[in-house]
């Protein structure tokens, strides 16, 4: 049995600075502090170091809650928000540089960076086993390039720090290019391809860690947000054709607590449900169990506002039935509404949703309906779903999507396509030109990866967020937000880093 990569406890090596007040006679210094000199000496160091990289991602702000729940998810045409002060306002398009929820998840990026600037610059001097060495270093590099991929996708332009900072100057960096962010986030990714075991195993057997399927996969998305589309089809028909995953019989074991790290899953989140955590980021105790399920499941049923799903979204699932002449199984994995027998936890849909709530839509995919709702039991801790960031059946997807950009409406792009099809019994797509497959395509990753994250970043980079929402107001109607183009395709940069830094420009319209 494979273990887990285990994120307890985290040590403070995001940069360390140390201020001395001295005069000529006296100079003072902590020798029970750690300095990068004193601390980066051994194998050990080097795998604490390291750990401490990984240690932000199942986190309160980060994938635990606030990045997922509110950023990913709630930004979508898919999500309708209701409007709540300093929770649901990115969603709403009603958020501020002064949002706490903003800058929570900007830090811990940032601590992700810093942490692994320092693996990357000071683990090769060490003495150590030099395969494990290797390993190390490409984990910190898919880690650095994990971390601005998302940088770059929530706030575009931001700070590009590719060296440890040894001075105050060094931390006041300008923003940098998108350009200029993605050739670092390829050459990231394209460095931990080369540096972690070929056949696709997980350094030292524990799931969660980088591996080669994970850096290739992530190489081949950034082609494809550059639109590299040639690039991107080749390192995705690398993972394609390796053998090492596949796609789980029953699409929605990809979303319950009792399945983990199958064969389709490329990198995942892992949670382990410790009950005696903190609310915070990569401190010492803080909870390795999801708490996003009250962000996305039905107000009612969480302390949160949460939000519905757009109509348009159940009509895409209802718009094609099954070879058998059925309802696609993908929708009611995804989704909740008023159907004969519907549940809502351990609620009759019919019996407890009242007035407008019984008409309106609403999240199914991963939440957990053993409870009685969002926050019991366990309170926020409660639920062990790994977060799945990135499924087989998505590279799937996108290796049809860049073949077919390159090669318009080929066998392959299609077959890619039907692949994912198949696997709930939908009628093969056939006799499709570039436009129709490319519609298609688009229309698949709705119904295959709703509520998964995925979906705004995908407006972003299609260049139709702006279109969707100023087309269609009522994707924001519990809100009344607006789309402001040239704005909301990205987040601000929180107010204290732009009132610090002489250097960085907020991002425009805020």
């Amino acid at each position: 049995m494979k273990s887990k990569i285990k994120i307890f406890i985290v040590l403070a090596f995001s940069t360390f600075f140390t201020f001395i007040n001295c005069t000529d006679e006296l100079e003072l210094t902590n020798p029970n502090s750690p300095t990068p000199e004193s601390f980066w000496q051994t194998e050990e160091h080097a795998e604490g170091g390291l750990t401490a990289v990984y240690a932000p991602l199942p986190t309160i702000p980060m994938f635990g809650r606030i990045l997922v729940g509110i950023h990913l998810i709630h930004r979508s045409d898919i999500a309708n928000p209701f409007p709540q002060s300093n929770v649901n306002d990115a969603g709403a398009l009603q958020v501020r540089p002064e949002n706490p929820r903003v800058s929570e998840i900007y830090q811990e990026w940032y601590k992700m960076v810093a942490r692994a600037n320092q693996v990357i610059s000071r683990v090769p001097a060490i003495d150590m086993d030099a395969t494990r060495k290797q390993e190390i270093l490409g984990e910190a590099h898919f880690l650095r390039g994990f971390a601005y991929f998302y940088i770059v996708n929530l706030w575009g332009t931001s700070p590009l720090s590719l060296e440890e900072a040894v001075s105050l100057e060094e931390l006041f960096l300008p923003n940098s290019t998108i350009e200029q962010t993605y050739a670092a986030i390829i050459n990231d990714f394209t460095i931990a391809q080369a540096s972690l075991p070929q056949d696709g195993r997980p350094p030292k057997g524990e799931v969660g860690r980088a591996t080669w399927g994970a850096a290739t996969a992530f190489l081949g998305r950034s082609y494809l947000y550059t639109g590299d589309f040639s690039k991107a089809a080749i390192e995705l028909k690398k993972v394609k054709d390796s053998g090492i995953y596949d796609l789980n019989a029953n699409y929605n074991d990809n979303f319950i607590e009792e399945i983990s790290n199958t064969p389709e899953s490329i990198f995942e989140i892992q949670y382990d449900g410790n009950e005696t955590g903190g609310w915070g980021g990569a401190g010492g105790n803080v909870y390795r169990a999801q708490a996003w399920e009250a962000d996305v499941a039905p107000r009612n049923y969480s302390s949160q506002q949460s939000m519905s799903v757009n109509q348009w979204v159940l009509d895409l699932f209802l718009s094609e039935q099954t070879t058998e002449g059925t309802e696609d199984p993908r929708a009611k994995a995804t989704l909740l509404w008023n159907y004969p027998g519907a549940m809502i936890y351990q609620d009759a849909f019919e019996e407890t949703m009242l007035g407008d709530d019984l008409n309106r839509v609403w999240v199914r995919k991963y939440l957990n309906f053993r409870k009685e709702n969002a926050l019991t039991p366990g309170s926020w801790q409660g639920a062990t779903n790994n977060w799945k960031i990135f499924r087989y059946s998505d590279l799937l997807l996108m290796y049809a999507e860049a073949e077919n950009e390159v090669n318009g409406g080929s066998q392959n792009a299609i077959d890619a396509l039907n692949e994912v099809r198949d696997r709930v019994s939908m009628p093969n797509a056939s006799g499709l030109n570039q436009s129709q497959l490319r519609q298609a395509i688009r229309d698949e990753r709705v119904k295959e990866l709703a509520i998964e994250g995925n979906r705004f970043f995908d407006l972003n980079r299609w260049g139709i967020a702006a279109e969707r929402f100023g087309q269609n107001p009522d994707f924001r109607s519990n809100s009344q937000g607006v789309f402001v183009e040239g704005r909301d395709e990205y987040l601000p940069i929180p107010a204290q880093d732009v009132q610090s830094n002489s250097n960085l420009n907020q991002n425009p319209g805020y």
